[in-house]
């Protein structure tokens, strides 16, 4: 195993969407990028960075869709964790699960003028009807700072890209640009790529972080939110997310400071040198 940690700060431009696989499009949004978004962040950049193309798919009627080589970065996923700034310069207070009424208003437009069908149908087979494609759940922080982080095995995924030099590795860190759907664009404010000397790895002790931690490897020592998100094999799974008093599954509210974490048996934590206290992820190990 050959750990590489990625980081980067993102100003999100008004929030994010992350659609369920096989959900209704009427879903609630995540109150922060499950680590299957996280994972997609970085495997965007680094799979135009590694000159994957477009291609099309034909199973999808010869639709255009980019191949981010998801299916490697996943395997070679050891961690992946969001956190929210903490605390907001000018006073916003978090990410909250939000419905835009714009998306609402618009239901019998994105269903093909379905809506007569749909009305006598029962409500979660109308939902599907009246919104084949659209997002309805979503998250909305204009301006919120969400770190992302991601903890991935380099030997794995050099199995599939091309030899990834701590500068190609950089330059992925810096060139996330959208988290979730396509409408969720951020800007990316800081970055790093981290590995060798520059990661520390440590088991049998605490360590801060805020991004969130998988509950099967760290136990929270602060204040955190226990939220459900859909982990890196798109199953649902408990995390501890750092937050502020109030915060839950549908609104979370910036923490004064990192959550102190410890690790439990089997599971290490990756500690990414210049960062101690800020930014680490634990992981089976």
């Amino acid at each position: 195993m050959n750990p590489v940690f990625l980081h980067a700060k993102v100003k999100l431009h008004w929030g994010f969407i992350s659609r369920q696989p096989g959900a209704s499009a009427a879903q609630n949004a995540y109150p922060l990028p499950p680590p299957t978004t996280v994972v997609g962040a970085f495997a965007n950049p680094l799979s135009r960075l590694s000159g994957i193309p477009d291609s099309l798919d034909l199973a999808r009627k010869g639709r255009l869709v980019f191949t981010l080589g998801m299916e490697c970065a996943l395997r070679a996923t050891l961690a992946a964790g969001a956190g929210i700034e903490a605390p907001l310069a000018d006073g916003r207070v978090g990410i909250a699960v939000h419905e835009e009424p714009s998306r609402i208003l618009g239901v019998p437009y994105k269903g093909g003028g379905d809506i007569q069908r749909a009305v006598k149908q029962p409500i979660y087979l109308g939902a599907q009807t009246l919104l084949p494609v659209q997002a309805v759940g979503e998250a909305a922080s204009p301006g919120g700072m969400v770190h992302l982080g991601w903890l991935a095995d380099l030997d794995v995924l050099e199995e599939c890209f091309k030899p990834l030099s701590m500068d190609v590795l950089e330059g992925v860190a810096w060139s996330v640009y959208r988290v979730g759907s396509r409408e969720g664009l951020a800007s990316v404010l800081d970055a790093g790529a981290y590995m060798g000397s520059e990661l520390e790895i440590v088991d049998n002790r605490t360590f801060r972080s805020i991004l969130y931690q998988h509950a099967e490897c760290a136990k929270p020592d602060d204040i955190t939110a226990e939220i459900v998100l859909q982990d890196y094999n798109y199953r649902e799974s408990l995390f501890y997310a750092p937050a502020g008093l109030g915060s839950g599954q549908s609104i979370l509210f910036p923490p004064a400071e990192p959550a102190r974490f410890y690790l439990k048996p089997g599971c290490k934590g990756a500690i990414p040198r210049g960062k101690e206290g800020y930014i680490g992820l634990a992981f089976r190990g």
